[in-house]
Parts: structure tokens; C-alpha cells; sequence
């Protein structure tokens, strides 16, 4: 179980997010980041409490051209059935009663600290529908995993992974990622008789232990999200490795992505979307300049607007790191 926050929010905290007459201030989120990809993913209720199971087509049968009096040899459709994980992603608030009480603030003090806790969480999950391994039992399994081979001897998979630069080192890389997102090719879950996105707990004011093991009175709240990640049918999603950062101007950006477009197996079952980050995002601009093959729409009346690469939108996601290593076959 990952916790990402359980430390103690004392007066220094408090003084930075009130002034001295005790008026709230604006606090900018300035640790927050960019995870497009949580508001983008679908998400279903599992079919199983520990996991979700799907069956994955394997083999279609070909049929048998018929003469008179010949017969035809009985054959079927082959399958095999995959169980995807979840992960539980926790944290804790504590605030101790004399902070919280200073100034005659106590919900603001705790909203204050429960939407930096959820940010954080917010954070640390996108990172993990990316990044997250096989052999991290706690986490999901994040895309990169599924798509983290360049030879089809190793992984079926690799059929949609495209190559960014050649000569990539060894670190220093990032991804490309597109996604079509549908509950019957990629999309998110919760286990089943849970529920979906956070769930909190508000334990009020209680006796909380310190490091010493001495008690204090202190308001406590304790978060939870149960979250998987499905790559049901692996067609629909893929991969640009191996981008260069440090060499992004000798990277063709866009023809990649046009042959990783080409790879998908159908982009309108669902509903498609790019993701890079902000690095990668600034090369891309760059090269496309003013293609007529780039939009740019508005998300909403006076939000920026939303680049589209061949009518698919461009989503930053600031977990894709900048420090990938190279994939190999």
C-alpha cells in the first residue's frame, strides 16, 4: 500500500496559508501537474474483488472450402483469459487540535490540506498508469509495461511501439502515447462492490501517537483510491519510445505519430487521444508549424485551447518523464 502523505501539518504550514489578521490566502498549487489522463479514462466496476478478468481472442478459425461429398473438419475460436490488477494509492491527514484551532479556522486549515492530498494523489496515480511495473504488486500496471518491447518475438505488442530515434541513449528518453479509449479496449476500474475515485474518511479529533510514542489531540482524515488500469485489447493503444530528448530536433516527431496511427487497429470504436509531456509537446509545435493538419480548438469560453493532430487532441501529462530508459527488443 503506498502512502504519500502522513506527516504532521504544524504552524509553519498554518502561517503560510493565513496572513496575519487570519484571512485565508490563495495558495498556488504550483506542485500540482497536468494528468489529463485520469479525467480521459473510462472506468467500470471490476468483475472480481481482487482484479478485473477479460478474455483475449487468440485464434479465429479459417473456415474449409467445400466440395460434394467431402466433409469439414470441426474447428473454434481459441481464447485465453488475462486478470488485470489494482492498486491501492492512501494517504493520511493529521493536523494537530492547536493548529487547527488557530485563528478559528479549522475547516479551512483541513479543506486546505485534504485538496493538497488529493492533488498529490492525483500525481502519484497518473504516474503509475504509466509507469507502473509488473513486479510492483502494489500499483497498477501502467501502459509503458504493455508496450515496452520493440521486437513482436518478445511481445505481440510490439507491433504498435514505434521507434522515436535510433541512436537513443541508454537514459534521457521519453514516449509518445496514444490511446483509444473504450470499456471494451482500454480503460480504467474499480474493484468490485467498491467505488469509484477517492474515498475519504473523516475520523474528526482523536488521540494521534507522535514519533515518540506520546499522544496528542489532533484532527485526522485518511483517504483511499482503488484504481486498475485494463489493456484489454492491446490493437488500440500504443507506443513512440526512445525519443531522444537531448536530440529532439532530429526526431520526426509527427511522422512517428503517423505511423503509430497507422498501427492502431481502429481509431473510431472509442475515442482517441494523444499524450506527451511538455517537452515533447514544444519539439511537436516546432516541426508541425502551420500544417494544415493541426487545430486548435477551445475546451471551454475562455480555457486555452485543445491541439489536435489529425482531429486527435494532444493531452499533456507531466508524468510522462523526460528519463526513460531506452526499450529494447
Amino acid at each position: 500500500m503506498a502512502i504519500i502523505a502522513d506527516k504532521n501539518y504544524n504552524l509553519k504550514d498554518y502561517a503560510a496559508q493565513f496572513d496575519q489578521s487570519g484571512q485565508e490566502l490563495a495558495i498556488a498549487e504550483v506542485l500540482s501537474k497536468s494528468n489529463t489522463i485520469i479525467e480521459d479514462m473510462p472506468v467500470v466496476e471490476s468483475n472480481l474483488d481482487s482484479g478485473h478478468e477479460y478474455a483475449v481472442r487468440t485464434g479465429i478459425p479459417d473456415g474449409t472450402w467445400r466440395r460434394a461429398y467431402e466433409g469439414v473438419q470441426p474447428v473454434k475460436a481459441t481464447t485465453k483469459v488475462e486478470v488485470a490488477r489494482y492498486g491501492v494509492l492512501s494517504a493520511y491527514s493529521v493536523v494537530d487540535k492547536l493548529v487547527a484551532e488557530k485563528g478559528g479556522n479549522v475547516e479551512r486549515v483541513r479543506s486546505g490540506q485534504s485538496k493538497a492530498i488529493i492533488a498529490g494523489m492525483g500525481n502519484t496515480a497518473a504516474s503509475a498508469l504509466f509507469y507502473g511495473g509488473t513486479k510492483e504488486l502494489e500499483k497498477c500496471v501502467g501502459l509503458a509495461e504493455y508496450y515496452n518491447h520493440t521486437s513482436t518475438s518478445n511481445a505481440a505488442s510490439a507491433k504498435n511501439v514505434v521507434v522515436g530515434h535510433a541512436s537513443a541513449s541508454s537514459t534521457g528518453n521519453s514516449s509518445i502515447f496514444l490511446v483509444v479509449w473504450d470499456p471494451s479496449t482500454v480503460y480504467g476500474f474499480f474493484p468490485k462492490g467498491s467505488k469509484a475515485g477517492i474515498s475519504r474518511v473523516d475520523h474528526g479529533l482523536v488521540n494521534h501517537v507522535d514519533a515518540s510514542g506520546n499522544e496528542y489531540p489532533a484532527y485526522k482524515e485518511y483517504f483511499e483510491w482503488k484504481l486498475g488500469l485494463a489493456v484489454q485489447d492491446w490493437r488500440y493503444a500504443g507506443r513512440i519510445c526512445n525519443i531522444k530528448v537531448a536530440d529532439l530536433a532530429n526526431v520526426d516527431l509527427f511522422g512517428a505519430m503517423q505511423d503509430l496511427e497507422e498501427k492502431i487497429q481502429a481509431l473510431n470504436i472509442g475515442r482517441p487521444v494523444w499524450y506527451m509531456n511538455r517537452t515533447i509537446k514544444a519539439a511537436l509545435r516546432k516541426q508541425l508549424g502551420n500544417k494544415s493538419n493541426v487545430q486548435y480548438t477551445a475546451r471551454e469560453p475562455g480555457q486555452p485551447p485543445i491541439m489536435s493532430v489529425d482531429e486527435i487532441p494532444v493531452h499533456v501529462c507531466d508524468a510522462i518523464s523526460n528519463n526513460e530508459a531506452k526499450v529494447a527488443a
